[in-house]
């Protein structure tokens, strides 16, 4: 999929995040924004730990929480509706008061898919607000080149002379493309405005602070002089190497673990000699002349290629990888994002090997073009789904598990203490069937279960107590339950004696008691339901027997003399 920027912020934020010299502000009337978020394919890609997307609404959340009220705010977004459209451009949100809520909602709903229409999203968004009375900035922030066959540069000179106050400020951020960094660069410098870099989460909330402060001078600065052309240095390298998708598709760039391992090739059956590793997207190497075989790792995609290393000469190693972007996205209701607790399995339907899994809620990757079978584990919850990876696209899969939280408490009586490890099992439907299997267990006094709508039994087990409780929960619920088991501790004092059985009070018809269960010394505590029970103590062939009782929340404690 095609390289993206991640994200735009049209005008004066109203949010300094630090790092930025102090300027003079405008106290009475605020900033016109335009807010405009990359949704196309590239987005899926990872910035650290987490998807650039996902990246990109946590900084537009921490944007949002101290937000001016005086400012404006509108929403841009393209690439979220449709592959391979460079007219894929929607706003959202015209230019007005913010309320943060309804625009994270927004921003949370987004789930990118398309190309990316940066230029042309910057200009629309700046015929809006060539209108709008005072500051009118433009934060741009950007991984990657312009992809929509636009020239970034020209047209942020053209909005400037049609608008002597439109400002671009630019961020680059994680850029590993020299022609990227050129255009931001000479699109800050047509406007008056800064360009600046990032290359981690924390160091673009400073750098779009940075641009924040500067956004809110009374005066744009004046368009710096064009730089002057440089000679381009000769490269310290021979071979330049890129990864594609597919067929005529942007070589892949960023964090996407492309590993490159050259060895020399070598007769059958012996072991090619290794040469050397690069774990760059696109790798520029000084290698001697020469025959080598080359073993790539993408994601989830392996390929070994061969390049000949030729004397006097940058050579190219282009590789078509013939896979897509597979990107993930667990919600727990149709309006609620999950965080954690997801576990994915993609498995190929030719092979049946595993080719990815992760415990991201949300998460991407590369895989070879085919036919896949997909599970997603949130909680008890278990969905499953067939999906096909196009080469050079992006398939976006969000699944909504539809689940309830259940938070439960373990007591033995109502408003009593909680039990101590309680062993508790949940079976799905109002009534048992025949072998079945639980969706879920926990050894807890207060577990926490995430179960798809519907009835349930809890069957919940400690020492000699056994009780099943029906409930039933809806997605989206958090349903709150005590069990009470009615029941208490049974303690004994036995010294001397080394064997103790408990038993039912009551006689059966052939005049026996109940067993319940035989302990040995040293005797802990021992939870039973509340009636009346009979202890019976062994020493050497010796029976004695003594009776007690069981009251709810209560611990009793009874007395065994020996035989």
């Amino acid at each position: 999929m095609a390289r993206s920027a991640i994200l735009a912020f049209l005008g004066s934020l109203g949010l300094a995040l630090g790092g930025g010299p102090s300027v003079a502000q405008t106290p009475d009337s605020g900033a016109r924004v335009f807010l405009v978020l990359d949704a196309s394919g590239s987005m899926w890609g990872r910035a650290g730990n987490q998807t650039k997307i996902e990246a990109a609404r946590e900084t537009i959340r921490t944007l949002l929480k101290d937000w001016r009220p005086q400012d404006q705010l509108g929403l841009v977004t393209y690439g979220h509706r449709r592959k391979g459209d460079c007219g894929d451009i929607e706003i959202l949100k015209p230019v007005g008061p913010v309320d943060a809520a309804a625009l994270m909602a927004q921003v949370n709903g987004i789930s990118p898919k398309g190309m990316t229409p940066m230029t042309a999203s910057v200009k629309m968004a700046a015929e809006q607000l060539k209108t709008s009375e005072g500051l009118t900035s433009v934060i741009l922030v950007s991984d990657g080149v312009e992809t929509c066959k636009a020239d970034p540069c020209a047209v942020a000179a053209e909005l400037k002379k049609a608008d002597v106050k439109l400002v671009v400020h630019t961020v680059g951020f994680d850029i590993q493309d020299r022609q990227a960094a050129k255009q931001l660069e000479c699109m800050a410098a047509a406007t008056g405005g800064l360009a600046l870099s990032a290359g981690n989460a924390g160091e673009l909330g400073k750098a779009i602070g940075q641009a924040v402060e500067a956004a809110r001078q009374k005066a744009p600065p004046a368009p710096a002089p064009p730089p002057q052309p440089k000679a381009e240095p000769r490269p310290a390298w021979n071979l330049e190497g890129s990864v594609r998708l597919a067929e005529n598709d942007d070589p892949l760039v960023g964090k996407d673990f492309i590993t490159w391992v050259f060895y020399k090739p070598a007769p059958r059956g012996v072991d090619p000699e290794y040469v050397q590793t690069s774990s760059n997207s696109l790798i520029e190497a000084e290698i001697a002349a020469g025959d080598y075989l080359v073993d790539l790792e993408v994601g989830s995609v392996k390929r070994r290629t061969s390049v000949k290393v030729e004397a006097s000469k940058m050579n190219r190693l282009d590789v078509i990888l013939n896979a897509g972007r597979l990107a993930l996205r667990a919600k727990r209701t149709a309006d609620e994002n999950q965080k954690g607790d997801v576990f994915w399995e993609v498995v190929s339907k030719a092979d049946g090997s595993t080719v990815f899994n992760s415990y991201d809620a949300e998460t991407s990757t590369i895989v070879a073009a085919g036919k896949y079978a997909l599970t997603m584990t949130l909680g008890a919850a278990k969905v499953a789904r067939d999906i096909e990876v196009v080469a050079g696209d992006t398939t976006a899969v969000e699944i909504v598990a539809g689940v309830g939280r259940l938070q439960g408490s373990i007591v033995f009586a109502k408003g009593g203490p909680a039990l101590r490890d309680p062993f508790i099992e949940i079976f799905a439907g109002a009534e048992p069937v025949e072998n079945e299997a639980s969706v879920t267990n926990a050894y807890d006094a207060k577990p926490k279960f995430d179960l798809s709508a519907g009835a349930y039994r809890a069957h919940i087990k400690s020492d000699g107590v056994d009780r099943t409780f029906p409930f039933e929960i809806k997605a989206g619920q958090r349903l709150d339950i005590e069990f009470p088991l009615d029941a208490g501790i049974a303690a004994f004092e036995a010294p001397g004696i080394d064997t103790i059985e408990i038993k039912g009070q009551d006689k059966d018809i052939y005049g026996e008691r109940q067993a319940i269960t035989t302990l040995y010394a040293p005797f802990g505590n021992f939870a039973l339901p509340v009636g009346k029970y009979v202890v019976v103590a062994l020493k050497d062939g010796a029976r004695k027997e003594a009776e007690f009782e069981i009251r709810a929340g209560q611990r009793t404690v009874t007395k065994v003399d020996a035989p």
